[in-house]
């Protein structure tokens, strides 16, 4: 069995997904409407789909909830990376942490439209 997809909820689709395309570095593949669908890849079979709310499944997302439930992580080839990464992401003026080595990785974390926690690292024994 190989892992499909991963669909994250966001009241904003287009935002959030214009975020990931911007600062890092996704493609779309395929739309559905303004803020219906956007299903979006890196190029390594990684497809993450921005989609809003379903209401038969609870309709929750991260902004409803006013809480961060999950997060999903970029790793990169190199520790300098992380910090022009950082720098990229900081300037669009969302929220941030700066890079700092944490659980045997160099991390910084923000916080994208949605209110979806982003980590973005460099593991030396990735």
């Amino acid at each position: 069995m190989r892992l499909n997809h991963i669909d994250l909820h966001s009241p904003v689709v287009a935002e959030t997904a214009s975020f990931l395309i911007d600062h890092f570095g996704l493609t779309l593949v395929e739309k559905r409407g303004k803020d219906a669908f956007y299903r979006l890849t890196d190029g390594s079979g990684l497809v993450l789909v921005i989609s809003p709310p379903i209401t038969a499944l609870g309709g929750g997302d991260q902004v409803s909830l006013n809480a961060q439930t999950y997060h999903v992580g970029f790793l990169l080839p190199e520790r300098a990376e992380v910090d022009d990464a950082y720098q990229l992401v900081r300037q669009s003026g969302v929220q941030v942490i700066p890079p700092a080595d944490r659980h045997g990785a160099y991390v910084f974390y923000a916080v994208i439209p949605g209110n979806i926690l982003v980590e973005v690292g460099h593991r030396p024994d990735a």
